[in-house]
Formats: C-alpha cells, structure tokens, sequence
C-alpha cells in the first residue's frame, strides 16, 4: 500500500497511513507480534528480517520509527540504526535485544545518539506508548 494513502484498516476505521514504522528482527513470530499490535493503530507498517531488507525500505521511503534487534543474520542492529539515522535523522530509532541491561518495562535513552534501547521481553502496553508519544 502506497505512503498515505487512506484505508479502512482491519476494523473498518478510516486511518492515514501518514507515519511509517519498520520493524526489523530476524525471529518472524516476533514481526507477527508488531504487526498484530500495531495494525490497527494507523500507521504504514513495514517488516524486515535482515539489515539489508531494512535499509532497502529506508532508502525508498521514509521512515519515522525503527525498532531493531541487537542481532541480525547480516549485521549489527547498532550498525543499521546508525545508517538509518543518516537518511532519516529525525527517525525515532529504537534497539532491542534479550542481552540488553534495560529492566522490564523500562526505556533507557542514549542521549549522545538519541537510541532508546528497549530489554526483550516487551511490556507491549509500554512498547505502544513510546511509538504514539515519539511518533504520534
């Protein structure tokens, strides 16, 4: 579905599909998970199970939120976010990983880079009110 274009969405809601999300994990049962939270709450969503998928996205669109895996089969969440932020530097960039010293529940902000990195598992209640405060 093309950038803003209005859709009636799974609930039959009129929704813009003005700001884009990419989620970007290799495990695909956790992108199930993103998209079945976020599909129906207006955004343009976008799924990548590599680094390379996810920068060919960034590259053909914008993008306004990022949420990486530590761990990809072709490079470093880090790495990526770090490459994202070049094309899309107002893009909220979120890495996550199970290795992460981040209690449950909780953000932690890098303010130097402007990264929040979010410990798995995922309090999704507080996963979906970081996107709607930092991306509206």
């Amino acid at each position: 579905m093309s950038r803003n274009k209005v859709d009636l969405g799974r609930k039959g809601y009129r929704v813009d599909l003005s700001k884009t999300l990419l989620f970007v994990d290799d495990e695909k049962e956790i992108l199930d998970i993103l998209i079945d939270l976020f599909s129906d709450e207006g955004y343009c969503l976008h799924t990548a199970t590599k680094a390379s998928e996810a920068l060919a996205i960034s590259k053909s669109q914008p993008v306004d939120f990022v949420l990486s895996d530590l761990r990809l089969p072709d490079a470093s969440g880090k790495d990526l976010l770090e490459q994202i932020q070049a094309d899309h530097p107002r893009a909220v960039r979120v890495l996550t990983s199970g290795y992460l010293d981040v209690r449950f529940g909780h953000v932690a902000e890098d303010k130097k880079s402007g990264t929040y990195y979010l410990s798995k598992p995922w309090d999704l209640f507080m996963l979906k009110n970081l996107v709607s405060e930092k991306v509206g």
